[in-house]
């Protein structure tokens, strides 16, 4: 792990101060979890426009595809497929497999 000085504005260290109450945790615990909190944010939401695979998102959390799936479901994103991509997507493997 590598140590990285930051500013902080105060009403965010306010935050953290009431996690840290709240949660039992010390300061830097408390910054890391918010920090993983934002991250999974923004990659489910990358996610979530089609920016970024399933695969990817679950490489840039450090997790598995599955617990990367479960994530998302937790946070309200079902998915990025939607009926016409998964149309072309039936369609491409069909004419793959008749080629063989």
């Amino acid at each position: 792990m590598k140590a990285k000085a930051l500013r902080l504005p105060d009403n965010l260290l306010d935050a953290v101060k009431f996690a840290e109450k709240k949660e039992k945790l010390d300061e830097p615990t408390t910054i890391r979890k918010f920090l993983r909190l934002g991250a999974e944010k923004y990659v489910g939401d990358s996610y979530a426009r089609g920016d970024i695979s399933l695969r990817e998102a679950a490489n840039v959390l450090d997790i598995t595809v599955r617990e990367t799936l479960e994530l998302f479901w937790d946070m309200g994103i079902a998915g990025n497929i939607d009926a016409d991509k998964a149309l072309k997507a039936i369609s491409f493997a069909a004419k793959k497999s008749t080629k063989k």
